[in-house]
């Protein structure tokens, strides 16, 4: 198996799962060991899974809704020729039913609440993300973001203008155009700053700044004006204190 061929093997990979037990994912476990390029991208592949579960985990369903699907629940007596299928179809039928809703719901548009937003761009930075344009000129980038229909009057944090720009791109959610501006660490390691208009959402973060953990990573949020504010990264101590 060559270094393609098990990244292709991986991408169905899911972190403490038992997939570790599938004779095709530990040979290709192997491959990731001895392939440092590989490696890097699986290891972002574990990120992203993880960050992806612990957003889903924090949807909640709509209070009440058990007790109403039971309460719209009606016993009516079937003609003859209407009564049950046997169990075989049953099943088929319910199978059918399943892969439809499900089709239907990764249709669906996500719900337009801030906590899916801040999953989603929390979770863009553990991916291969992409820069439209890498430079260490923040009027540039101001200028690049502006002709994209993204947010460029944004407002860096103190800690933030002693990082070094990298580069920035214009994303979309739900319509609607987010800045995205990278900044180097210093260690190898990267700071996005994520931008979008207050009127985005119906739900905008406090003005005051709201810390959220996924699995390492970290992400504050804040309301300034007319913007929203998202900064995320690898969690570290005293993460608010350094760049806020």
């Amino acid at each position: 198996m060559n270094s393609a061929d098990a990244k292709k093997v991986l991408m169905l990979y899911r972190p403490d799962s038992r997939d570790d037990h599938d004779p095709e994912i530990a040979t290709a476990l192997g491959v990731v060991r001895q392939d440092p390029e590989l490696e890097a991208w699986f290891r972002k592949h574990c990120e992203f899974q993880k960050a992806m579960r612990g957003g889903l985990r924090k949807v909640q369903p709509p209070a009440g809704l058990r007790d109403r699907i039971l309460a719209s629940r009606k016993v009516v007596p079937l003609p003859l020729w209407q009564r049950p299928a046997p169990r075989w179809m049953a099943a088929a039928a319910a199978v059918a039913m399943i892969a439809v809703a499900t089709s239907v719901a990764l249709r669906s548009p996500p719900i337009d609440r801030f906590e899916n937003y801040q999953s989603r761009m929390v979770a863009s930075t553990v991916r291969e993300y992409h820069m439209d344009l890498r430079t260490p000129d923040m009027e540039k980038l101001r200028g690049h973001l502006a002709a994209g229909g993204a947010p460029a009057d944004y407002q860096l944090t103190p800690g933030l203008k002693s990082r070094q720009l990298t580069g920035g791109a214009v994303l979309k959610w739900q319509g609607h155009k987010v800045s995205m501006v990278c900044f180097d660490r210093g260690d190898n390691q990267m700071l996005f700053l994520f931008v979008t208009d207050r009127a985005s959402f119906k739900n905008p973060p406090p003005m005051e700044h709201s810390v959220s953990r996924f699995d390492e990573l970290v992400s504050i949020s804040w309301t300034s004006g007319d913007k929203i504010y998202t900064l995320a990264g690898p969690n570290e101590p005293g993460f608010t204190e350094k760049y806020l």
